[in-house]
């Protein structure tokens, strides 16, 4: 974890920000201290629960898949995300026949204990993923970098997983999710250091 610190304010960047973890609990001793900290727990807590995640991103005029919410019935294909206790959006299940679908479901809801989230896809719809740093990303199009920039001013997670559906109707929102260090690539990698580096003199 690192923490950028400027005046009485400070940047948490992680792999993850989850409920609990490290620097979830970091970010709310510094709110409690009255540190202004970037992202804020709120901000996190928003991101990582998808359908809040695209209703808030909806709200920034950002674009975002059709989302509902279920405890059995899902149509084909489809997005599956778990909504229980210990869920992750990292956790999506694309599910395209009904044997599999009911395995996803199945685990997912906790043998039925818990509601889930799918996104109906269409047959031409694919799933992409783009590493967002500090807003900025590397190796996506133009309209997914501005889809970046916009998250970013929206939710201020210095990382994170970007989850998009790309199909004839164009590019939405699907989900924000942790992003792990070692998956990100080599160019990536630089990206985060480099911008760590300038930020860390810019405010010793």
């Amino acid at each position: 974890m690192y923490t950028l610190k400027e005046d009485n304010s400070q940047y948490i960047v992680n792999e993850s920000y989850f409920y609990k973890t490290e620097p979830y609990y970091a970010i709310v001793k510094n709110e409690n201290e009255g540190i202004k900290t970037t992202p804020r727990s709120s901000d996190v807590l928003d991101a990582y629960i998808v359908p809040i995640c695209l209703e808030k991103a909806k709200l920034a005029g950002i674009q975002v898949c059709d989302w509902t919410i279920s405890y059995h019935f899902v149509p084909l294909p489809a997005l599956i995300y778990g909504l229980n206790y210990f869920s992750t959006p990292s956790d999506n299940f694309l599910v395209s026949d009904h044997e599999e679908a009911k395995k996803v479901i199945k685990h997912v809801t906790n043998h039925g204990r818990y509601p889930f989230c799918y996104q109906k896809m269409s047959d031409t719809s694919t799933v992409v993923r783009c590493a967002s740093i500090f807003g900025k990303s590397i190796d996506c199009c133009e309209k997914v970098s501005t889809i970046a920039e916009k998250i970013y001013e929206v939710f201020r997670l210095p990382l994170v997983e970007i989850v998009l559906v790309k199909d004839e109707s164009g590019c939405r929102l699907s989900s924000l999710s942790p992003v792990k260090y070692s998956q990100l690539s080599k160019d990536e990698t630089e990206m985060l250091q480099d911008l760590l580096d300038r930020r860390v003199k810019r405010f010793e």
